[in-house]
């Protein structure tokens, strides 16, 4: 590991009056979330021998392609109008079959450009707690507290377990509505850094927000989905219970270093040093590809180590109906309605064997097991999140799905 960054300078670009007080706005977007190192403490994963990812004879000219559109029914747009304008796309890569058929940057990012992926460094963190089941030193069916008892102060963490956890059916009350200015989200965001806190507030750090928050049931635990960006820290703070080490040196010894990443990953950390593992990882294109391929070759990376149990990607996805009725339970999906959500990723269309890593502003890694098909994608899409960018998405996934094995 390495330091890359001890005291931010909340800068990101003087001229502009870009900083932490103004990074995601719509017009800052572009530069704002390839510059969260200037925002956060921040340390890097460094990697080993870099693997290289195989390239197809056969490319993939997706800028070309002709889409639905989402947003005006009944008409066609090109690929390139969908990534710029449907989803503000700054970077793609899709591997078929164990190859690259398309790479392609915009926005003003480039292949050396370290992004931030929000919400899918939720996924890689479940990924670990997986290595460590099979390792033995977690059992998921297990309470929280076993291994955090900090929160046996809480009644509602009380038969809360592991597994509920990585569901996010913990039961926990949270609000992470991005529209409610008074949501428990910004509260939380503001206290681990992602903003200036406001008056009367400190910056107290990912782990004390949550003893100090999450301390109310909203649901019995284990029966219904309630997305809670706080419980992947959670999980965070088991790994390092369990492996007593920093959360950052796990991610680099037990996942980074072996998936053959041709450059240093980026971890953003709150001000007390805890690595925002519910969102705060900044990569490559091409290592999040590499990253991201595990889920595609049954938890081998690039050199055909197994890194991941083959069975963690199997499980997860299993359709199931208990699943997939927790996931509807309190806000119904529209567009995925057979979706479930299980072990921190999104289990989109359980019957197609269709998953997806997904975080704020179009940041995804999308897999169809049956297709053999990874397409990941980063992005600087104007609000965090929406029925419209899901749509575009989707569009984006089937189209180029039905175009590589027609």
């Amino acid at each position: 590991m390495k330091i890359i960054t001890s005291k931010p300078s909340y800068v990101i670009e003087q001229a502009l009056n870009i900083g932490q007080h103004n990074w995601d706005s719509p017009d800052h977007l572009g530069i704002g979330q390839l510059s969260m190192d200037k925002l956060f403490k921040t340390v890097a994963i460094e990697c080993n021998e870099t693997l290289v990812l195989p390239q197809s004879n056969k490319p993939l000219n997706v800028e070309q392609l002709q889409f639905n559109d989402p947003l005006m029914q009944g008409r066609m747009i090109t690929g390139e109008q969908l990534l710029n304008r449907r989803i503000f796309n700054d970077g793609l890569l899709v591997m078929h079959k164990g190859e690259v058929v398309h790479e392609s940057y915009r926005n003003g990012m480039t292949p050396t450009d370290r992004h931030v992926i929000h919400s899918c460094t939720k996924s890689l963190c479940a990924m670990q707690i997986a290595i460590a089941i099979e390792q033995g030193l977690i059992d998921a069916s297990a309470q929280l507290t076993l291994y955090l008892p900090e929160f046996l102060q809480h009644h509602a963490w009380h038969g809360v377990t592991v597994q509920h956890v990585l569901d996010m059916q913990a039961g926990i009350e949270y609000d992470e509505d991005y529209t409610n200015p008074n949501a428990h989200y910004w509260s939380y965001a503001r206290a681990a850094g992602y903003y200036p806190v406001k008056p009367g507030e400190q910056a107290i750090g990912a782990r004390a927000w949550a003893l100090q928050n999450l301390h109310t049931r909203a649901h019995p635990p284990g029966s219904c989905f309630s997305y809670n960006s706080c419980l992947a820290n959670v999980l965070g703070m088991v790994l390092e219970q369990v492996y007593q080490k920093d959360l950052t040196e796990i991610f680099e010894h037990l996942l980074y270093q072996h998936i053959g990443a041709e450059a240093s990953g980026y971890f953003n950390t709150d001000p007390q040093g805890f690595a925002i593992t519910e969102g705060q990882l900044n990569l490559r294109l091409r290592d999040f590809a590499r990253v991201a391929f595990l889920m595609i070759n049954n938890g081998k990376t690039l050199s055909e180590e197994q890194l991941l149990p083959k069975a963690f990607i199997q499980d997860l996805v299993k359709p199931d109906d208990f699943y997939k009725q927790a996931y509807q339970a309190i806000t119904p999906d529209r567009l995925f309605t057979k979706a479930q959500y299980k072990n921190q990723f999104w289990v989109l269309n359980p019957e197609q064997q269709q998953f997806a890593m997904l975080g704020i502003h179009g940041q995804f890694a999308w897999f169809d097991l049956s297709k053999d098909l990874m397409i990941v994608g980063m992005g600087s899409y104007p609000v965090q999140d929406g029925e419209l960018l899901m749509r575009s998405l989707d569009t984006l996934w089937q189209t180029i799905a039905t175009e590589l094995t027609e």
